[in-house]
């Protein structure tokens, strides 16, 4: 695609793989430059700003749905407005942790167990990141639980971030995942024709 730049704005780490991915995915070959947020708070926060920000760089935003029950409840909730035609925000259901738990024979050979483990629907799950951990917690390499599952009182795992995005930049393989995740698929058509039209 001919667009030369691009500014991408995620949550977090995990997401930014998972962009990188997804923009690779869609034939995108400009440049591009990612922002990590601190949660969707902080997208929340700095929507307006982007906005603006959008109409020197066209910007790509992705942030989690998390605990609300719709896409559109999310942007109501945000008071988002129109958006410019140089700004797409697109939203993973739940969380991007459901985009990768739906390639199911990879993430659970990745995580050495059983397929059977996995989710068979993770978007309709609340919490998928929870739902990764239970995955987790069943893998046959103790090395793995340690380094992803979250001890008490801590969010994530110390490699938490490090073992995902690894698997998100290797291993990840798409065209399985959409077939269990329809709001993947929703999103990757989104962001082609953004990048077309952007262009």
């Amino acid at each position: 695609m001919s667009m030369k730049h691009l500014n991408v704005i995620v949550e977090d780490v995990l997401s930014e793989a998972v962009m990188r991915r997804l923009l690779t995915h869609v034939g995108y070959t400009g440049t591009h430059i990612f922002r990590i947020t601190r949660g969707n708070g902080q997208i929340k926060k700095n929507v307006e700003k982007f906005k603006g920000a959008s109409r020197v760089v066209p910007h790509i935003i992705l942030t989690d749905l998390d605990r609300h029950p719709c896409p559109p409840e999310l942007l109501e909730s945000w008071n988002v407005g129109e958006l410019p035609p140089t700004m797409l925000l697109r939203i993973a259901v739940h969380e991007v942790e459901a985009w990768l738990l739906s390639d199911r024979a990879r993430i659970a050979s990745f995580l050495h167990t059983a397929i059977e483990k996995v989710p068979s629907f993770p978007e309709s799950i609340n919490d998928p990141k929870q739902a990764m951990f239970s995955v987790v917690r069943k893998s046959r390499k103790h090395r793995l639980i340690e380094e992803i599952v979250p001890q008490t009182g801590a969010h994530i795992g110390p490699l938490y971030n490090e073992r995902l995005c690894d698997f998100v930049l290797n291993h990840w393989h798409i065209e399985s995942a959409v077939e269990n995740a329809p709001s993947l698929a929703r999103n990757i058509i989104r962001i082609s024709a953004f990048l077309q039209g952007a262009s």
